[in-house]
């Protein structure tokens, strides 16, 4: 018969996605809850007088899913992680800028070229 499909792309089983495209959609995920977060708090659309730990834990689990998943390229084949690399700088910078001046959300969507090259190489 024909040939026998064992493996899907990439080499991953079949079905399922790879290590580092899950990666890569989890960090872009969280960057951009993250984000969504942050302006409905500039905004005013959330008050954080409580709350103002949710904003710094997304930023933790962006940070943290994002440096996972640059490394990827080093024990995968796929190299759409490595798109992620320049959004490390602004995210380790974000922290450092004032949260209520302009330079904070600037620093922030700095990253969004990198997350959305990630996810379009991931195809």
């Amino acid at each position: 018969m024909g040939r026998e499909r064992t493996a899907g792309r990439h080499g991953a089983p079949p079905g399922r996605p790879p290590a580092a495209r899950r990666l890569v959609t989890a960090a872009a995920t969280a960057y951009l809850v993250n984000c969504l977060w942050g302006t409905a708090v500039a905004v005013r659309l959330i008050r954080t007088k409580k709350l103002r730990v949710v904003h710094h834990g997304l930023f933790v689990v962006t940070a943290t899913l994002t440096g996972v998943a640059a490394t990827t390229p080093v024990w995968t084949r796929d190299r759409s992680a490595l798109f992620l690399l320049p959004a490390l700088v602004p995210l380790a910078v974000a922290p450092r800028t004032n949260p209520r001046s302009r330079a904070h959300w600037r620093v922030a969507v700095a990253a969004a070229p990198s997350y959305l090259g990630a996810l379009l190489a991931r195809r």
